[in-house]
């Protein structure tokens, strides 16, 4: 993007804004600068679409911004950020950051950008994931600038809690976003500090029970849930039309005799994109000792806005600059 007024510096421009009599000139250079020339990249990951459409709808909002997939850059061995602003945009995982965004922040390199910000959807739970982006961010001497968390509807089928959101549920959560996007917003244009406030819905009211179990579930989130053997299960209204292969951002899911079969040698992402984007709900989780599953019994959440091949296309990435 190129501009049509021209200063030599900041002075010169801070002068011309002192001669209109403009407020907060420090303001509006920061936002002139930002406008003109600086750029921001958006690395995002989505299971059934609401990072998704939340990454979409942020790039609108932001000049010179840059939607891209972490499933699809995942492939690369050699990741650097190039844009002087680099957010990530992903669901909360297990009360963390979801298996391919922690093993993105393995690989990146950042070191030639210098805002970073987050911002992690869930349907209210309690976030525990910002300190693990920034201890990788600081490995390479930079730090999370600002953090954002976005409720949104639940994608998960399994729980017994688990409900379809009506249309006018998913409206006023549409308005909700909207408002919450335009901070986001103002927070990058001006590079500022921002962290907000990642409390949410506990697993009791015992406080001990609560730290155990919101260190425990991260750890198995990133250690364990990806290598379950038996997890997922098409049942007889399977159709083996493949969109639960088309959706699978990890490539877990092979058709074999027009059914789905999730290999063992590949570790599943925990997305749910195969439970939710069926079309005859024939995906289900497996009840264990420790977990029932209620996927039979309940419907599915993919976003409004978000296809099959949305999903889908996240993993691909062609970068045509140089």
């Amino acid at each position: 993007m190129k501009s049509n007024f021209h200063f030599k510096n900041k002075k010169e421009l801070g002068a011309v804004l002192r001669t209109y009599s403009l407020p907060t000139v420090e303001t509006l250079i920061k936002t002139y600068n930002y406008l003109f020339s600086m750029t921001t990249e958006i690395y995002y990951f989505s299971g059934t679409g609401n990072s998704l459409y939340v990454a979409k709808e942020l790039q609108k909002l932001i000049p010179e911004a840059d939607l891209i997939p972490i499933a699809g850059v995942l492939k690369s061995d050699n990741i650097k950020t190039k844009g002087d602003n680099v957010g990530f945009v992903f669901p909360c995982h297990g009360l963390t950051i979801p298996i391919p965004v922690r093993e993105f922040l393995k690989k990146v390199n950042v070191k030639s950008s210098d805002y970073f910000f987050a911002i992690a959807t869930r349907g209210g739970t309690i976030f525990r994931g910002f300190p693990i982006i920034d201890k990788f961010l600081n490995k390479q001497g930079k730090s999370l600038n600002a953090t954002f968390v976005i409720n949104m509807s639940m994608n998960d089928p399994k729980l017994k809690s688990f409900t379809v959101p009506t249309k006018e549920e998913s409206k006023d959560i549409e308005i909700n976003v909207q408002q919450k996007l335009e901070v986001i917003k103002k927070t990058i244009i001006h590079q500022e500090n921002y962290q907000d406030d990642i409390s949410g819905v506990t697993f009791s009211r015992f406080g001990l029970f609560n730290y155990i179990l919101e260190r425990l579930i991260p750890f198995l989130v990133h250690r364990v849930a990806g290598k379950v053997k038996n997890y997922f299960y098409s049942d007889s209204k399977c159709t083996g039309c493949g969109i639960c292969e088309k959706v699978c951002p990890s490539q877990k899911i092979t058709m074999e005799d027009n059914k789905p079969l999730w290999q063992r040698n590949v570790d599943c992402y925990m997305c749910y994109a195969c439970l939710n984007f069926c079309p005859t709900e024939a995906i289900q989780i497996y009840s264990k000792i420790y977990m029932k599953s209620y996927t039979p019994e309940r419907g599915r959440y993919p976003h409004p806005y978000a296809t099959a091949d949305d999903i889908a296309g996240q993993k691909w990435f062609i970068n045509f600059i140089v």
